[in-house]
């Protein structure tokens, strides 16, 4: 890479920009952040592709078949797509150009999902399938461009904290809208509550699950609003002046030189192998934490979406953890703390069931209910619902923690090709503990024993860490 090009694509800091306006640029780039990760927990996990899974389709096991085989594709031109990406924009510098565009192209997307109608006389099964594929794929995209912005949007010194504190404000967001989508059109006619309505808002038919089709439509405004914040008051990397062929040709370069210099690289290496450890274990965690409560505790239903509500909240809480620790301990330490804990929080979720907690205490499932509300009524279950919540925290708090580590250990100038290294690891790797999960759950007939695998990762990503250097530094 010419030192030209360098010089140009340096990120923004604070020895260039007001305080003002540098703490302006910082909330703008949170705020987006705040009106993308409702995507992921509202279509993608909790409401849009359930619906998809039980009631367009009509069979669960049918239904996570078919999104883990179109997942599978759109997660393997993500991995060959994604690190290219990153590469050709540190060559040119702005991202906001590319947001923009994976923003726009996103819209119709997300408007179409109105149409996905249980009795298929609207989009097709396939075809809402297809559309969710390009969506995860258009928002990998916009992740990588909108991480990669961190260093010139909040300031050098301040990644930490803002890494955290956007994933705790996004979650927060999260949580009010799926409690007023909760208040206002799910329970209403199901739960007859002083202050819930008798009937859902806007004559949305429960029927016709209007609510959980509408969630494309309310995602597509989100998306809209965050936009014009980022483009209104973020900081972006200057214009190199590459032209976009050549940029993506110097940039594609870039990236097998990346690969081939890790060798060169030791702490970059380990810090890459110990990420891509705990970060597998994370991304199974996710997948089958909802799953496992509803096995294990029998929670289905309104139970289910009041624990989601709950998790939430606490991944809210967890990315302003994130901003603490970083700022107190320094984003390494604060990562072994962070997934240590997490690792001892697994472990006690799965010694909880409804006649047992942490392994040694007995509860007798016929004894007198603690409350006479729908949800959370035995010890064992607020008892699993803590510890769960607890655990997504600190599971959430080194998720931010690791976004500021890359930002604070690879070259500013290269940030958009590590990003893209680091998911391309992610994609290749992120098959294993799925796998080991489904071995052993098989293998024992035990849901618990089927999750020691991600214990195992979480475990051999915080020694990982213990070995790598840099991201010490306390913050502002």
């Amino acid at each position: 890479m010419s030192e030209n090009v360098i010089a140009a694509s340096r990120p923004v800091t604070t020895a260039n920009s007001g305080s003002r306006t540098l703490t302006l640029s910082a909330w703008s780039w949170v705020g987006y952040e705040a009106t993308r990760i409702p995507y992921l927990v509202l279509l993608k996990i909790y409401i849009f592709a359930p619906y998809v899974s039980k009631i367009m389709i009509g069979d669960p096991v049918l239904g996570q078949t078919l999104f883990a085989r179109y997942g599978f594709v759109a997660g393997l031109v993500g991995a060959v797509t994604v690190p290219f990406l990153g590469a050709s924009l540190d060559r040119m510098g702005p991202r906001k150009p590319w947001i923009t565009a994976c923003i726009l192209i996103s819209l119709p997307l997300l408007v179409s999902l109105w149409w996905a109608k249980p009795d298929r006389s609207g989009l097709s099964v396939h075809a809402v399938l297809v559309i969710v594929m390009a969506l995860n794929l258009l928002f990998v995209y916009s992740e990588i461009l909108h991480n990669a912005m961190l260093g010139p949007a909040v300031g050098m010194s301040r990644v930490g904290r803002y890494s955290g504190v956007s994933l705790g404000v996004a979650n927060l967001v999260s949580v009010a809208i799926m409690t007023f989508l909760l208040w206002g059109f799910a329970l209403p006619g199901q739960l007859h509550w002083f202050g819930i309505p008798d009937v859902p808002l806007l004559g949305f038919s429960q029927a016709s699950h209007e609510m959980e089709r509408s969630i494309g439509p309310l995602i597509a405004a989100l998306g809209c609003v965050g936009l014009l914040m980022l483009l209104r008051f973020t900081i972006d990397a200057p214009a190199s002046g590459e032209t976009f062929l050549r940029a993506i040709r110097l940039g594609s370069r870039d990236v097998f030189a990346l690969i081939a210099g890790l060798r060169k690289q030791p702490n970059l290496l380990k810090f890459l192998i110990a990420r891509t450890f705990y970060a597998d274990g994370f991304h199974t965690l996710i997948i089958f934490e909802g799953i496992y409560a509803s096995g294990v505790m029998g929670w289905h239903g309104f139970k289910l979406l009041s624990f989601a509500v709950v998790k939430i909240a606490f991944a809210a809480l967890g990315g302003l953890l994130a901003a603490s620790l970083n700022a107190r301990l320094g984003t390494r330490r604060a990562i072994i703390v962070q997934i240590s804990v997490t690792v001892v929080l697994l472990v006690m979720v799965l010694g909880t069931t409804p006649d047992r907690m942490i392994f040694f205490w007995p509860h007798d499932p016929a004894a007198q209910p603690l409350w006479s509300g729908p949800v959370f009524r035995t010890v064992p279950e607020i008892a699993f619902m803590l510890l769960s919540g607890s655990m997504t925290a600190f599971a959430v708090a080194s998720i931010a923690s690791g976004r500021a580590m890359i930002i604070q250990i690879v070259p500013p100038m290269r940030v958009g090709s590590y990003f893209g290294l680091f998911g391309l690891t992610a994609s290749t790797t992120v098959w294993i503990a799925p796998m080991l999960v489904g071995i052993l759950t098989a293998r024992f007939q035990s849901q618990a024993v089927g999750l020691v695998p991600i214990a195992v990762l979480l475990t051999l990503g915080a020694i990982g860490m213990i070995f790598v250097k840099g991201g010490d530094r306390l913050e502002e």
